[in-house]
């Protein structure tokens, strides 16, 4: 694909990214992307088949920001690793643009149960498959007592989430960088006293 075209895509997902966050995904039409982006509906429709194809490609960005958190280099210490883990994807989590995308995804998900399973497949069960892959890894070279690492992913994620997640999604307030901080290192520090050997 060439460049301007990849450019004139990318221009096209930042400004349905603002109009979907802003005003919702169902009030936004393709008229008003037109109007800001320039080009056609015949365009739009070659480069993402419809409306709902420019939502995928939005969620699939999105998706890639909390993804960045889940990068791990086994040669690292393990708990500086997973507490630069735990901030990452906290503070990913708790970003504007991935709780806008997750308030969107929870309107729609009751007339678009694909879109849903699109989500989780790209993000979720992705992400936390590669986190058990590295609980995994740690527990074969004996760093960690686990005998589930998918269950013990699970639980270190909800561990992580707790209660800031629910609060952001319901517009109580972003927790500062340093609450961020504080919390995901003291919940590393709980889930290692738990399972380190």
């Amino acid at each position: 694909m060439r460049p301007s075209t990849l450019k004139k895509q990318d221009k096209i997902i930042d400004v349905a990214t603002k109009l979907f966050f802003e005003q919702g995904y169902a009030e936004t039409t393709l008229d008003q992307i037109i109007e800001i982006c320039g080009g056609s509906k015949q365009t739009l429709y070659s480069y993402f088949g419809c409306k709902r194809g420019i939502l995928i490609e939005v969620i699939t960005r999105c998706t890639e920001q909390v993804g960045n958190a889940f990068q791990f280099d086994e040669k690292a210490e393990l708990q500086t690793q997973l507490s630069q883990f735990g901030y990452e994807y906290l503070k990913a989590l708790c970003s504007q643009q991935i709780i806008d995308m997750y308030r969107i995804i929870v309107t729609e998900s009751r007339r678009d149960k694909e879109l849903v399973t699109f989500f989780l497949s790209r993000g979720p069960h992705k992400f936390y498959q590669k986190l058990s892959d590295f609980l995994q890894q740690q527990a074969e070279e004996e760093r960690l007592a686990i005998d589930n690492p998918e269950l013990t992913a699970s639980l270190l994620i909800g561990l992580l989430r707790g209660d800031y997640y629910q609060d952001v999604v319901l517009g109580l307030g972003v927790p500062s960088d340093e609450e961020i901080k504080l919390y995901s290192t003291q919940a590393i520090k709980i889930f290692l006293q738990g399972c380190r050997v």
